[in-house]
């Protein structure tokens, strides 16, 4: 499953609650605490100044999180990038043969935050792996009650097929929200999908032109969501040509208000 995760460090307070979310989800795996130095306009006549500062309130964090995996026992490494986020997440993703990545959406402003918006989207849009994004209020959980939308796509499926890894391994129930007008022939796939991993499945549908109030509303009830960045739509063959044409506008608006922590599958 997931063992090579890299946590995006930001300077926001909320970053302890991050790794130990995230940690208490995969205490097996391997972490590598990322931080990127993003001068941005900062860049030339001030660019020493800038990045004393933010690589002094990088190493910072960084010392105190390592404290907190170290109490843990949790493998683990540390890297500092200077760079456009995105450009150096991907690369080092590449390079390294990451399996999930972890961003915190919606802490304090920092000067080189990941935060919900411009830079978050372009994640979700170039990313190939599974991005996990974190609001705050986060509580850690070795048992979510994990919830499933899926359209029964085939890019679903494999939303799918990782909601039925995880849950095995969580021992989680899951509630799966079929957002397509094809509700029999969707449940059964999913049933079919999930049917090896012996967990315990509830299914719910949503009303046609109701899938995202549908999808956050029944995240009050649930721990974690794990759907799928994929869509049926045609355009979305284009994607990896047109990189906006990847992020569905249903996709968009879950990860904007963000109800609970959204394990994103991408293709």
């Amino acid at each position: 499953m997931f063992k090579k995760i890299l946590i995006v460090v930001d300077n926001s307070e909320a970053m302890k609650d991050v790794v130990e979310y995230t940690t208490t989800l995969f205490p097996d795996a391997f972490f590598y605490l990322f931080s990127i130095i993003n001068l941005g306009s900062f860049a030339g006549y001030y660019t020493k100044v800038v990045f004393k500062e933010m690589n002094e309130l990088s190493d910072q964090t960084l010392v105190m999180l390592q404290g907190l995996l170290e109490e843990k026992s949790i493998q683990f490494a540390t890297r500092t990038e200077v760079g456009n986020p995105v450009d150096e997440i991907c690369s080092f993703v590449r390079s390294n043969d990451i399996d999930l990545i972890v961003i915190e959406t919606h802490a304090g402003i920092t000067a080189n935050k990941i935060k919900l918006g411009k830079t978050t989207f372009s994640m979700i849009m170039h990313s190939r792996i599974p991005v996990l994004l974190l609001g705050e209020d986060l509580k850690p959980n070795p048992r979510p009650r994990i919830l499933h939308p899926t359209s029964g796509s085939k890019y679903s499926e494999l939303a799918t097929r990782v909601t039925g890894e995880v849950a095995a391994r969580w021992k989680s129930p899951v509630d799966v929200l079929v957002l397509s007008d094809s509700r029999e022939s969707v449940k059964t796939s999913v049933e079919k999908i999930l049917a090896d991993s012996e967990v315990s499945v509830n299914f719910s549908y949503a009303e046609h032109g109701k899938e995202v109030s549908s999808v956050i509303s029944q995240a009050s009830n649930a721990d974690i969501i794990i759907g799928s960045r994929g869509s049926p739509r045609k355009s979305y063959k284009l994607r990896f040509l047109f990189r906006p044409l990847a992020l569905d506008p249903h996709i968009r608006l879950i990860v904007a208000f963000l109800p609970k922590p959204f394990l994103l599958v991408c293709d």
